[in-house]
Parts: structure tokens; C-alpha cells; sequence
């Protein structure tokens, strides 16, 4: 069942909101949910990422700072 909530914008903001729903054919609110899901999804996998780093560094599985430039430069990437 879904819960509801309340939340204030500014002018601006409910202005570009009802802009992508008018484009999207779609509802202020639909919007609103699609936007705080993509949100949702974006900061539990960041928090994941994190953690696979955090778990990396605790089981010694890293590189040096050199060594990192030299897989980015093998890579192509410019570095300073």
C-alpha cells in the first residue's frame, strides 16, 4: 500500500518538474517517485562500491600510487 508524504520546491524546481512530465507525458508525482528511485538505486550501489574498496584495502588487495599511474597511462589516460 503506498504511503504518502509531503515535500516543498521551489518555483523553479516544480517548474522543470512539470516540464519533464509534460515531455514525458507522464505526472508531476511520477516523476518525482521515478527521481528518488534512480536515487535510491545510485546511493546503495555507491555505499556497495565503498564497501568492496573498504573490504579490498582490509584484505591487502591494492596497488600502489605509481603503479596505479602505469595501468591508467597503459590504458591511455592522460595524467598530469
Amino acid at each position: 500500500m503506498p504511503h504518502s508524504t509531503s515535500i516543498r520546491f521551489d518555483k523553479a524546481t516544480v517548474d522543470r518538474l512539470d516540464e519533464i512530465a509534460a515531455t514525458t507525458g507522464s505526472t508531476r508525482a511520477a516523476v518525482i517517485r521515478d527521481a528518488v528511485a534512480q536515487f535510491l538505486d545510485r546511493d546503495a550501489r555507491f555505499c556497495r562500491m565503498v564497501q568492496q574498496g573498504l573490504d579490498a584495502v582490509r584484505e591487502g588487495r591494492v596497488v600502489s600510487h605509481a603503479d596505479a599511474k602505469a595501468r591508467m597511462r597503459a590504458l591511455g589516460i592522460t595524467l598530469e
